[in-house]
Parts: C-alpha cells; sequence; structure tokens
C-alpha cells in the first residue's frame, strides 16, 4: 500500500483528496521539490526549502507549514512508506480561490542507467524556468521525444541551438579540464545541485565559467555532466550524433565531493530537525 503524506496526515495514496476547485488542477499552479532521501533523511533540505520558499513568494502563496513541521513530515513518510533511500517529493498546490496551499509529499524509489546516457537535442526552452512549477509539459515532451528516439534524456535548445539544461536535470560541460555551465539567470531550473557542483569544483581548484555552447560548438575532446538531487553526476557519452569524451578521473572527483558534502549535509539534518 502506497503511503503519503496530505496536509500533515498520513494516509493510503487512494484517500488522499484534494478539492476539484484547487488551482493545482485548473491552473496548474503549484510548485515542488524533489529531494534525495539516505537513510531516512533528506540531503540539502535547506537549501530545497530556500528554492520552494522563493518560489512561493514570487507567486504571492503561503507556506503551508513551518519549516520544522515539513521536516518531520518527510522523515515521518519516509518510515511510514519504508523508502529510506529513495527520493521525495514536496509539492505544494496553490489551494481554491480564497483557500489555502495544500502540501503533499510522497517518496519512491527511481532506477537509472549505470552507464553513460545517449541524449537528443530538443527544440524549446521551458517558461519561467526559474520556478520549479507543477508544469512541467516542455520537460514531459522533450522526455518522450527522446524515449521515441532510443535515447536516454533530452537537452533543451532555443532557436540558435544554445543548450540551457536537461528535460530534469542541469548541465556542466567538460572542457579545458574545467567545467562550463549555462547561467542561473537564464531559462534554467537553479538547481540545488548545480549550486553545489559549482561550490565544490571551485573551493577544489576546478574552473566554473557560466556560459552558453551552442551544440554545433562541441569539440570531440568536449564532456558532458548532467546534475540532479537524486540522480547526482551522470555523465553524458552522445549528444545527437556527436560522441563525447567521458572524463572518469574527473566524475570519480567530483561524485566524490558530493558524497561528502551529503554526508555532511544528512549530519547536519538531524543536528538541527532531530
Amino acid at each position: 500500500m502506497t503511503v503519503l503524506m496530505l496536509n500533515g496526515r498520513l494516509l493510503p495514496a487512494d484517500e488522499a483528496v484534494l478539492p476539484v476547485t484547487d488551482r493545482a488542477l485548473t491552473h496548474g499552479l503549484g510548485l515542488y521539490e524533489t529531494l534525495k532521501l539516505v537513510a531516512g533523511v533528506p540531503v540539502f533540505f535547506d537549501e530545497h526549502v530556500a528554492r520552494l520558499d522563493r518560489g512561493l513568494e514570487e507567486l504571492g502563496l503561503e507556506r503551508p507549514c513551518a519549516r520544522t513541521e515539513m521536516a518531520a513530515q518527510i522523515c515521518d513518510v519516509s518510515l511510514a512508506s519504508g523508502v529510506a533511500d529513495g527520493a521525495c517529493r514536496v509539492l505544494v498546490t496553490a489551494g481554491s480561490p480564497g483557500g489555502a496551499p495544500s502540501v503533499l509529499i510522497q517518496t519512491d524509489c527511481r532506477a537509472f542507467p549505470d552507464r553513460p546516457l545517449r541524449v537528443i537535442t530538443y527544440p524549446g526552452v521551458r517558461v519561467r524556468a526559474q520556478l520549479k512549477a507543477m508544469t512541467v509539459m516542455q520537460s514531459f515532451l522533450a522526455q518522450r521525444a527522446a524515449t521515441a528516439a532510443g535515447a536516454d534524456d533530452a537537452i533543451l535548445v532555443d532557436e540558435d541551438g544554445h543548450m540551457f539544461e536537461g528535460a530534469t536535470s542541469n548541465m556542466f560541460l567538460v572542457r579545458g579540464g574545467g567545467l562550463v555551465t549555462p547561467p542561473a539567470e537564464g531559462a534554467i531550473l537553479p538547481g540545488v545541485l548545480r549550486a553545489k557542483v559549482e561550490e565544490l569544483s571551485g573551493a577544489h581548484g576546478l574552473t566554473v565559467v557560466e556560459a552558453f555552447v551552442r551544440v554545433a560548438d562541441l569539440r570531440p575532446d568536449d564532456g558532458m555532466l548532467l546534475t540532479s538531487s537524486v540522480r547526482g553526476i551522470v555523465p553524458v557519452a552522445r549528444v545527437d550524433e556527436r560522441d563525447l569524451r567521458v572524463d572518469e578521473a574527473l566524475l570519480a572527483l567530483l561524485r566524490g565531493l558530493v558524497d561528502e558534502a551529503e554526508t555532511a549535509s544528512a549530519t547536519a539534518f538531524l543536528a538541527i530537525y532531530g
């Protein structure tokens, strides 16, 4: 039986109900965060909640519960669902007109290919990508196109071929021993793990440049990494018909740095939230 949390109540999934007038249903108005769970503890919790708060403020929505309460609810759902290591999705709906937002928390386990990915490019960038909004139509269409092409994922590109991000991930180009990633101020989601990779890379002496790169300008000795909170850091071996290099040493270094940061984050969560 699938168990989730709706507005502070643990419920079987088939008993969790939202009003049909909730603007998440009528207008697609809502936000979500997907956090990694390690031993029942959410990783980079405060960073995810900070991004959620920015989105709620921009949409003019109130936070449905205090940060400490949200932390406790995530741990409770993890325990009740039996998912200690996996993904936790926190979804905040706008609520009915004149009503309060709702918060839905659910967990699941996800499997990903254990190899470098094959990706395609998909035209069109997301609207208001700075918000992690419920309306993920562009990502859905891009992933469907990738599946139809026999690929693992898709990279969103504009009409000039500039690469922005993965369908559900951020993107780093590995070039000249450093990293290149599209600017966060542009039409990309400011990913939590993206920011961590930038921070950790810089602290380790790696050069990180924020700039757009066109697909046509990819070089045979370039590499590409996709980052997301649950999937982690994943190398890309092929973009459309272009083969890329996988820098195994750099990949191992970055994964090691992120593993250490995740462990520190989980330890800090337990110290703060119990």
